[in-house]
């Protein structure tokens, strides 16, 4: 089975007041936010990863925004996302007692079987909605230790996982989940699943999952986001072994994005030996990229075409 790599609802929120939260510290905010998630829970789509960071980063920070949202309310959705969001926030007592009050003791008791870490205890590995987690407690608080949290899962992969997470990551930011432009095959997750063998055990596969859409997740952010542009920066500029993996795989996605834009040029009217050598080549190169070859390997047909 291949891992969905479709962006959840509230990680859209990202877009809107919910990310710079931290600045504005706005209650209105807030109460625009749950509106959505409640419009959304109806719809049956809503994931609800990074607002349930979110909550329980306030619900941890700030009593008096925890008193005044638990009190307001009124939607059952809603209701068992701050339960959830008492537990990350590290109030397993006060998720109880709400949970009690409102008819979701059950789903409290499963949560405290579960023995669910708060969220200063979380650290990505191969859970991509860990992620979403800790991108909602710093959309909260604006602190860059939830962000480094999130990267640190490249520093204890290895090259070729770390490389490949890379590489998920700037195809899911240029083409999303799909992992492919218009008109190619998406190939990429299928083959990460077979190369980490998913069928018997699942967790090498979404670990490269997981930073995949870190990286995607935070490059959007860093767009609108100092805080996290500049941790992300720092973070790879100061491990030489994930600055060099960096700059292949950059190298790599710019020599692919050549690539297809010469095979979409030749491949319906091609003129002359020239210009079918280099849409062959073009394509056997996008293939091998796709299929996590190496960049090396993909893109030598780059010098052929000079000689």
């Amino acid at each position: 089975m291949i891992f969905s790599l479709s962006p959840g609802v509230a990680f859209a929120a990202g877009e809107g007041c919910m990310a710079s939260y931290y600045r504005s510290k706005s209650p209105a905010c807030i109460d625009d936010t749950l509106a959505q998630l409640r419009q959304t829970a109806a719809s049956g789509r809503a994931e609800p990863n990074t607002i349930i960071g979110f909550l329980g980063e306030l619900f941890r920070s700030s009593p008096q925004e925890r008193e005044r949202l638990l009190k307001a309310e009124t939607s059952n959705y809603v209701k068992s996302i701050d339960v959830v969001s008492l537990y990350r926030a590290g109030l397993p007592d006060e998720a109880q007692r709400f949970a009690a009050a409102n008819d979701l003791s059950g789903l409290s008791d499963r949560l405290r079987a579960a023995r669910m870490p708060p969220l200063e205890a979380v650290t990505p590995s191969s859970t991509p909605g860990d992620n979403d987690l800790l991108i909602g407690a710093y959309m909260a608080s604006g602190n860059t230790a939830h962000i480094r949290r999130i990267l640190d899962n490249y520093s204890s992969a290895d090259d070729g996982m770390a490389g490949d997470g890379l590489r998920v990551g700037f195809m899911m930011s240029k083409f999303g989940p799909g992992l492919a432009p218009k008109g190619r095959d998406s190939v990429m997750a299928k083959v990460a699943c077979t190369k980490y063998d998913c069928k018997a055990n699942q967790a090498k596969f979404l670990r490269v999952m997981t930073l995949g859409t870190a990286m995607w997740s935070l490059q959007s952010l860093s767009a609108q986001d100092d805080g996290i542009k500049k941790t992300l920066s720092e973070f790879f500029s100061r491990d030489a072994r994930l600055k060099s993996l960096f700059a292949v795989e950059q190298a790599a996605f710019g020599n692919y994005m050549t690539a297809i834009l010469l095979v979409a040029t030749f491949k319906d009217k091609r003129t002359g030996e020239d210009q079918d050598r280099t849409y062959e080549l073009m394509n056997k190169s996008a293939s091998i990229y796709e299929n996590l070859g190496s960049g090396k390997d993909a893109f030598e047909p780059f010098q052929n075409l000079k000689k």
